[in-house]
């Protein structure tokens, strides 16, 4: 049993705030900075999978570390057997001090058979090269690594074009992480029933003993998800939804997302608001009572895919649109949906800060808590990512006065020298620099 409502109304919010992230000095022309993005907490990877890691198009990963609202760039990753064109970076996942990262391209099983890259980062703050993953019956052209996930006792890996079910078919290939850090080839997931052309793992999501997996090429093109639960050790299919309303080339399942007892699944091609125009389900509950509801984007748009990505943290959601149109140009947008009241509407909308025509900024995003990231793969002319702070709270630091990221001594002369005027000093808004901006500095010594 379920409810369906569709939505479309929009509730105002406060907005989030473009963030400082540097480009990476060393990025080539070229890199598709952007192609994927993954944030857990105050450590963030962005993939490059054109960048030059060692020959042509052999990809990277850049790792960042936030401090306040600022991010810095911490590590570049990259393999020493990569050879031109495996892309490294085309999907990354971050856990703590893990980074997952795939090659799409890799030859270890075949031409294009595709391989995933665990990274680590010492007690000392640097990040090296750990275990390189392969699925053990792989072959040509199967693009294992297209997507990738990461948990703390396992890794899921997706193989769009995998043939285990016919052509194309997909699969899920699962791996444990043992006591020493390794990973362990574990198991693979294949669509129910499915068959040639699914494309399973096109998309994938994980959240503790669950796996979400999209096949948004079966049925025409109408797409479907699957759900599997780990129970009593032992990965189980508990859950499928078809887009069995929709028309072909839909392409429902191309991009989700799962947290606790929520998930969303994109539909980039969903014609229901207009041609292409896309739009995003979100399901809560359990699997055997789902509350179902299907939003489209605010004034939705002819060609925009809305859905073509999603981001879930707490009650708050993004969703790329990856031609939306800004100031006339499709460069693209992604919308921030909130839940509040018991539902779930548009509140605002992340934009570029230069748009530029097919840039596909929210072609990735990805949140946790007050912190997102975009992706825009093809902005000129190497890629970009953008950082915004203030999805769940006020934007900023107000009591970093020089904006270094933290609250200290610098903020606090800066203070003094404001004394009494409607300056820089000014924390809390009142027109004057006075005792209450002194102690709300005070109290929030340190980092932001």
């Amino acid at each position: 049993m379920f409810g369906l409502f569709i939505g479309i109304t929009s509730l105002a919010a406060a907005s989030p705030c473009p963030v400082e992230m540097p480009i990476p000095g060393e990025l080539d022309v070229g890199a598709m900075l952007g192609t994927a993005v993954a944030i857990d907490g105050d450590v963030a990877a962005v993939g490059a999978m054109f960048d030059t890691g060692v020959a042509w198009a052999t990809g990277a990963v850049y790792v960042y570390r936030r401090t306040g609202d600022t991010w810095q760039q911490e590590a570049r990753l990259i393999v020493d057997d990569a050879d031109w064109g495996d892309m490294l970076g085309v999907s990354v996942d971050i856990l703590g001090d893990t980074v997952i990262a795939g090659a799409w391209f890799n030859d270890a099983m075949g031409g294009n058979s595709g391989a995933a890259y665990i990274f680590e980062r010492d007690g000392g703050g640097n990040w090296s090269f750990k275990q390189k993953l392969i699925d053990p019956a792989g072959g040509a052209d199967d693009l294992f690594g297209r997507t990738v996930a990461i948990e703390s006792d396992f890794c899921a890996i997706g193989t769009s074009l995998d043939d285990d079910q016919g052509m194309s078919s997909g699969s899920i290939t699962v791996f444990d992480r043992l006591n020493d850090g390794t990973f362990a080839w574990s198991t693979k997931l294949l669509h129910p029933g499915g068959g040639e052309g699914d494309q399973l793992g096109l998309a994938l999501a994980t959240d503790g003993d669950r796996i979400l997996g999209g096949a948004p090429w079966s049925d025409d093109g109408r797409g479907e998800v699957h759900l599997w639960e780990r129970l009593g050790g032992v990965w189980t299919p508990v859950w499928e939804m078809s887009n069995s309303g929709g028309n072909a080339d839909d392409y429902f399942g191309f991009a989700l997302a799962i947290e606790n007892d929520r998930m969303a699944v994109g539909c980039y091609s969903d014609d229901t608001a207009a041609i292409d125009a896309g739009s995003i389900w979100i399901l809560e509950g359990t699997p055997s009572e789902w509350d179902i509801t299907q939003h489209f984007a605010p004034a939705a748009q002819t060609g925009e895919q809305f859905g073509v990505s999603l981001g879930l943290s707490g009650d708050q959601m993004l969703v790329g649109s990856r031609f939306g149109l800004v100031d006339g140009i499709s460069a693209g947008k992604v919308d921030v949906f909130s839940r509040s009241g018991g539902g779930w509407a548009a509140t605002d909308v992340m934009l570029p800060t230069t748009p530029a025509s097919d840039a596909e900024y929210g072609w990735s995003v990805a949140i946790d808590n007050d912190h997102a990231l975009v992706g825009a793969p093809y902005q000129p002319d190497r890629g970009d990512v953008l950082a915004f702070a203030g999805l769940t709270g006020p934007c900023g630091c107000a009591t970093d006065l020089n904006g270094d990221g933290t609250t200290g001594v610098d903020d606090l002369l800066t203070l003094l020298e404001a004394w009494g005027a409607t300056d820089e000093g000014d924390i809390d808004g009142d027109g004057n620099t006075g005792i209450d901006d002194l102690l709300a500095l005070i109290a929030a010594w340190g980092v932001c």
